[in-house]
Order: C-alpha cells, then structure tokens, then sequence
C-alpha cells in the first residue's frame, strides 16, 4: 500500500510539473496561436485611461518588430510621450516639467523593454531566458485560475493567471522599481474580444497594492498590422532655444 501511494504521488507530481508547460501551450492557443501571433509585426491600441480622483485621458500604445515601442498620453491638453527603438529609450513629460525629451535610465530602459514584448513573456519563454513554474490553483474575481509563476531572465518574478475555461490570462501580478522604490501591482484583464483573429482584452485595470492608487484602461479600437513608420519611436531633436527678447 506504502508503495502504491509513493507511486501515485510521484506520478501526480511529475503530471503537476509536466501541466505548466502544458498551460502555456493552450494559453497560446486561446489568444489564437502562435502562427497568428507571431503574424503581428505592428500593433496599435488607443482608448481611454483614468486615474483615481477623476483624471482621465486619451492613451495611444503602439508596437512593432523587433522591440520597438511607443505610448502617447494626452490629459488636460498636454502630451506625455515614452518610446523605444528597441535599442535606446527617451520620454517625454510636461508633466514633470521636461521641455524637451531625455534619455530613460537603465532602470526605465528594463521596464520599457518588457512593455516592448507585445508578444509577452509566455511566448517562446525558454529563448527569452524565462522559466515558468505552475504555482496551483486560485479563484480572480470569482472565477478559477491556474496560477503560473514566471521569473525572467534578468531575475524579476512575475504570476500569470490563466482562466480554467477560456485559457486567456485573467490577471498579473508584479513588482516594479519606481524611482528606487520598489511597487507591487495587480492587473486585471476584462473584456476579450476577437481582433483579426486573436483575442485581446478591451479593459485593463490595475491596481497598487497596499494602496488605493490604480488606473483603468478602456481600449476602444485595436489595430492589428497598422502602418507605422520607424522614425516615430526615434528620440525627436531638443526644440530650438527660444530666442532673446
């Protein structure tokens, strides 16, 4: 009998290891598989983005191959801007005062570049350098998940939930360093609907943890292969100094 049940054990335990990979692959396949995913060499999406207190905006995010990437904030008449070329990074924001772009840190340049990966960490995760390891299972929103732990190759962890019935990802959880403060966020993901064949949540909200900081997006028009041109994701030149009066 002891050996039955070591037996029984040891088979449940190597099925347990074997399903993570198996979860990927159907994750994969419920956002419309790989082929058609790795189809998309561009991608733009622009909606709404509010923030607590009542502030909203109008969000434009676009990609393109091979790690190309750009988001554009338009909120009370100003422009913020944040993009790569898959190499260098600049942003933007005259919110913060900036007249003219400036170069994102090291630190800036980690976060930008996995915003760039529209094809997310899931996809080809053993040539990026990623494990994934699955955790268990969990309930988001009333609603049962597979929990997958994914630690990246620079070393940063992030958990992916996976909806049991539709396969498509539910929620991430991660932690980011924000000016040298370490953040965790939950972040949400609502409202699939079919774009050229792939799936894509409509709603994204995110949330701070330990905190009543959070921001929703709205998306309401997704391009699949848009034309975009390379220059935009390129640093603009300094604005000419303003002449002497």
């Amino acid at each position: 009998m002891k050996r039955l049940f070591f037996l029984t054990f040891l088979l449940s335990t190597l099925g347990f290891a074997q399903t993570a990979e198996d979860l990927v692959s159907k994750a994969i396949s419920a956002r419309g598989g790989l082929d058609k995913i790795k189809s998309v060499q561009t991608l733009r999406m622009q909606g709404t983005i509010s923030f607590g207190g009542g502030d909203s905006g109008k969000l434009i995010a676009e990609w393109k191959r091979p790690g190309k990437f750009r988001q554009e904030l338009v909120m009370n008449g100003k422009t913020m801007l944040r993009a790569t070329n898959g190499h260098e990074g600049w942003s933007l924001n005259p919110f913060a005062g900036d007249a003219a772009p400036r170069d994102l840190s090291a630190e800036e340049m980690s976060l930008i570049a996995e915003q760039a990966d529209f094809d997310k960490p899931l996809i080809d995760y053993k040539a990026k350098g990623n494990t994934v390891e699955l955790v268990g299972k969990e309930q988001v929103e009333g609603k049962d998940t597979y929990k997958i732990k994914v630690t990246l190759k620079n070393g940063a962890v992030r958990y992916e939930n996976i909806d049991v019935s539709s396969f498509l990802e539910s929620r991430w959880n991660g932690k980011l360093t924000n000016e040298d403060k370490e953040v965790e966020f939950d972040t949400y993901f609502r409202d699939y609907k079919a774009v050229n064949s792939l799936q894509f949540p409509f709603t994204i909200d995110t949330k701070t943890v330990g905190s009543e900081v959070r921001q929703k997006i709205v998306f309401d028009k997704i391009e699949v292969n848009p034309a975009l041109n390379d220059d935009q994701f390129e640093k603009p030149p300094a604005p000419p100094p303003a002449s002497p009066k």
